[in-house]
């Protein structure tokens, strides 16, 4: 064997036998609630069975679902327009907007209120057998539906002004013509039903 290999060799026993043993570190137990987001992560079986509960993968089941959930919201939509719930109200009559045009048509006496009671009256007049009492009766129930009308007009652009004033002119699509059909109905048949009375000021 030559100088430079035994040196190597002695050289290499020597380095092995210098060499520390490896000592192996158990790692501490971290509790399942510290783990991650600070809370226990829900079972993936789970989490999938909710998701299904949700929205049924089966198209005959999705589509009961939604007839089902179409029914509820339509019979809470007609409750609400009987007891005033705003919560539940349909689209057309739902917002600040619609309700300050509602308060401003009821917290005036209308016209309107008694166009009920014009068409009875021109109906019934239309019978009389004496043609001049027709003629009167009805000259007497245009000039009411013409001021019925007009008063209906005006209270429309009272609703639409105050509701340009209050939430700005972007919210008053639609609010001039809201408030005229209102405007027609007498007061215990206007749905959803007043807030506020006679007299009142809109809220």
């Amino acid at each position: 064997m030559s100088v430079r290999r035994l040196t190597a060799v002695i050289l290499g026993r020597r380095g092995a036998s210098t060499e520390e043993p490896a000592v192996e570190v158990e790692a501490p137990d971290i509790p399942a609630a510290q783990a991650g987001k600070g809370r226990p992560t829900p079972k993936r079986s789970d989490a999938r069975s909710a998701r299904r509960k949700a929205t049924p993968k089966n198209p005959k089941e999705a589509a009961a679902l939604r007839r089902e959930t179409g029914r509820e919201q339509r019979r809470l939509a007609r409750q609400a327009l009987l007891t005033g719930d705003e919560k539940n109200l349909p689209p057309r009559d739902s917002g600040p907007e619609r309700r300050l045009a509602r308060d401003v048509v009821d917290s005036q006496f209308r016209l309107g209120q008694v166009f009920p009671i014009v068409i009875i009256v021109a109906f019934l007049t239309a019978q009389l057998p004496n043609r001049t009492a027709q003629i009167v009766a009805n000259a007497v129930s245009l000039l009411a539906l013409t001021s019925i009308v007009v008063d209906a007009a005006r209270t429309g652009r009272q609703a639409k002004n105050a509701v340009a004033e209050r939430y700005g002119e972007d919210e008053v699509r639609g609010i001039s013509s809201y408030a005229f059909q209102r405007a027609f109905l007498p007061r215990r048949f206007r749905r959803p039903p007043p807030k506020i009375q006679r007299g009142d000021t809109p809220r």
